[in-house]
């Protein structure tokens, strides 16, 4: 079987990516494919009425959700999601195409994975709740509290991320399930995402070759 052009499945999953040329802001990118998946999976799961319901109800979420939808739509711009790294697993094997591009993706997977399984065991097999507010705390524990830099990715600078964390603060009570303050937890959970995430090292390791020389 032919090898399929890299490129083509590349423009797919997004027209214009920005790839990060320092593996430093490979972890600013990791965060920004966790909040394109999670924002993608909320918007669908969430459907059109329902969103519109929301859009109508109150006017300080009408500005929540449509910050989210424009942030989005800048995400699917120029950032991959979950279902890219996924499918390129899969064909790599299939594909020898694929395989310089899988191992060119890898400290970006290793850094998607270290949140996701964070996430995963934080809710334990229970739906999360709130995924777009953890997407917000996330981005702003990120990108104000550890003060990473955006200059690659400009349209971050455009959102008050404060401003949308209050306007949930504002409504505490109405969040709240099983008599729990569910804000504090995923203020709690995103702390817990970040810590991980910056963390995390990943190391290439340039003496492989040499190393199996020695051997022989």
């Amino acid at each position: 079987m032919g090898a399929i052009p890299t490129n083509n499945y590349l423009s797919d999953n997004c027209k214009n990516r920005i790839k990060p040329s320092l593996l430093r802001d490979v972890k600013t990118e990791a965060l920004l494919v966790f909040a394109r998946t999670s924002l993608e999976r909320y918007f669908s799961e969430l459907g059109e009425v329902n969103m519109q319901n929301i859009m109508n109800s109150d006017e300080e979420f009408t500005y929540v959700y449509t910050t989210l939808g424009k942030l989005l739509t800048h995400l699917q711009e120029c950032v991959v999601n979950v279902d890219y790294l996924i499918n390129l697993a899969q064909v790599e094997n299939k594909h020898p195409a694929f395989k310089v591009l899988s191992k060119q993706e890898e400290p970006l997977v290793n850094y998607y994975n270290i949140m996701a399984q964070k996430v995963r065991s934080h809710y334990d097999g229970k739906p999360a709740y709130l995924p777009e507010l953890l997407v917000i705390c996330v981005l702003s524990e990120w990108i104000q509290g550890e003060e990473k830099s955006t200059h690659i990715y400009p349209f971050l600078n455009d959102i008050d991320f404060l401003e949308l964390i209050g306007k949930f603060e504002d409504h505490r009570k109405h969040f709240n399930k099983d008599n729990e303050c569910k804000i504090s937890e995923i203020h709690e959970l995103s702390f817990k995402v970040t810590e991980k995430l910056k963390s995390c090292k990943y190391k290439v390791n340039k003496n492989r070759t040499s190393k199996a020389r020695k051997k022989k």
